[in-house]
């Protein structure tokens, strides 16, 4: 357990150097060797958890799903697949809004956008978008939602909104609190989606 948290801890130090780097003297000119000694750690260590420098560009895309499993066992099993959704989407906007990597954002949006090959944020192996399309699969498949595509454009549809909401956050430079415009757009959204016959459920979640 020890050595667990401890590899965390150092992977968390290469991850905030490595950004902290990125942001002071762009990707390019950050090499290896600066993020090594930022982060007081090792080359061994380094490699132990990346295999290349442009891993560390798309980091944080995986570090926010670290903890959706977790998540995922306070869940109570009651509650419909709308219920779901916006309570993920809630835990989602919170976790951004308080997460010291929150000011790095802009930058991993802009380095997706410009740098080429596969784009991190959008990787359906993600377990951000596993779980959207749990979630809506359950919603459709159960009449609950009324969507006139598949579970999986829906779940582009949301992820959509919420990079969108994101993005926006960054560029007004966090003045605004992303979780309640969040919950209001996102949440809103999805209840329009509720088919009629579906059951009243609370929107409190």
């Amino acid at each position: 357990m020890r050595t667990k948290a401890r590899n965390t801890d150092i992977k968390e130090r290469l991850v905030i150097a490595a950004w902290e780097l990125f942001t002071e003297k762009g990707y390019e000119e950050t090499t290896i060797t600066d993020i090594i000694e930022r982060s007081k750690t090792s080359r061994g260590s380094f490699y132990h958890h990346f295999r290349a420098k442009e891993d560390l560009i798309f980091s944080l895309a995986y570090f926010f799903d670290e903890n959706y499993d977790e998540w995922m066992q306070t869940l109570p099993p009651a509650l419909s697949a709308v219920e779901k959704l916006t309570a993920f989407n809630q835990y989602i906007f919170k976790n951004i809004e308080s997460s010291r990597y929150a000011p790095f954002l802009s930058t991993l949006y802009g380095l997706q956008v410009m740098t080429g090959g596969t784009r991190h944020i959008l990787n359906p192996r993600r377990r951000y978008y596993q779980i959207l399309n749990q979630f809506t699969k359950e919603g459709i498949d159960s009449g609950e939602i009324s969507f006139p595509g598949s579970y999986k454009e829906l779940s582009e549809q949301i992820a959509s909104l919420q990079r969108g909401l994101t993005y926006d956050w960054c560029l007004n430079e966090q003045r605004y609190s992303l979780l309640h415009r969040g919950n209001q757009i996102v949440s809103g959204y999805l209840y329009s989606l509720k088919s009629p016959d579906s059951g009243q459920h609370s929107r409190s979640v």
